[in-house]
């Protein structure tokens, strides 16, 4: 059994799709059909269903994930440990992030890391919650900064509380008022993530949580994007405070508290890790800054890792 195998074997399973596979690993689609005939041939099972264009795993590919994301997270440790022992400091750092963290939180905390290590290479991947946590267990990334989430293979720790607040153009109305009711908010346009945020979900609850509808006139992916179009007067958004303290403080946004929200609008923010992992010498580095930022002690100190060689 080869590694290629496992690779197309991992991709087509993320995809569902033996063409999105092939592009993923930068290969042609008969080459990754016959890595994975020639896995199932080796098995002794088929791993999928094809059917026209669509592609699902069998009860025996559904069997083989974890088996598969295993070993190909060992050979990657193992590379990485090698790298360490070898270099000292050379190596690389996979880090997939939600993207207002990876935007607003992690550059100050990257260009700590950087000052300690400069010669390892980082790899910032952002995507949902899901779609980081999947990559991790997947062996693509050694550590996520997502919304605080539980998994039986994954150690996660909370970091901070993600809080957010309403934020109008200074030319709204609002903006020369300390504070607004809820109903008020609900009653103005309003700028939404895509339904697919975990923001949109937590801000429409909120608002349901008192009876109130919002008048969602636009649906946005990008948080850069929704300041400016707040900026423009295009509606009014809740935001998470970090990303839009610069504008705040800079008069371009104004931020108005809401008065009677049930509970204060905020989101969990965690960072995780595959459970009982060596660790290589960078990701010990990087979480003990990461730690070190939100005043907590790091758990992940427990962690058996390759031993750094004397600088």
């Amino acid at each position: 059994m080869e590694l290629a195998q496992l690779e197309a074997f991992l991709q087509v399973s993320h995809h569902r799709s033996f063409s999105r596979a092939a592009e993923a690993l930068f290969l042609t689609q008969p080459s990754v059909t016959a890595r994975i005939q020639s896995l199932e041939r080796e098995l002794g099972e088929r791993l999928f269903e094809r059917t026209g264009r669509s592609v699902t795993l069998t009860d025996a590919g559904h069997a083989f994930i974890p088996h598969a994301q295993r070993a190909l997270t060992a050979v990657q440790e193992g590379t990485d440990a090698i790298e360490a022992v070898r270099h000292g400091d050379v190596g690389s750092l996979r880090i997939g992030a939600s993207s207002s963290i990876a935007t607003y939180v992690l550059p100050g905390i990257l260009a700590r890391f950087r000052e300690e290590r400069p010669r390892v290479h980082v790899h910032l991947n952002t995507g949902t919650t899901e779609d980081v946590i999947e990559r991790m267990l997947a062996g693509e990334l050694h550590v996520a900064i997502t919304r605080l989430t539980q998994h039986p293979e994954v150690e996660s720790l909370h970091l901070y509380n993600d809080d957010l607040a309403l934020v109008v153009s200074p030319k709204h109305p609002f903006a020369q008022r300390p504070r607004v009711t809820i109903a008020e908010a609900g009653r103005e346009p309003f700028l939404f993530f895509e339904r697919s945020s975990s923001y949109h979900s937590l801000i429409y609850s909120m608002f349901l949580r008192v009876g109130v509808v919002p008048e969602s006139v636009m649906e946005l992916d990008s948080m850069e994007t929704t300041k400016h179009m707040v900026q423009a007067g295009l509606g009014i958004a809740i935001l998470p405070v970090v990303s839009a303290e610069r504008e705040v403080q800079a008069g371009t946004l104004a931020r108005v508290e809401i008065r009677d929200m049930e509970q204060p609008a905020q989101r969990e923010v965690g960072v995780h890790v595959l459970r009982n992992r060596a660790m290589a010498p960078p990701l010990r580095d990087f979480l003990r800054l990461l730690t070190a930022e939100y005043g907590i002690a790091n758990p992940f100190d427990s962690h058996r890792g390759v031993e750094e060689v004397p600088a």
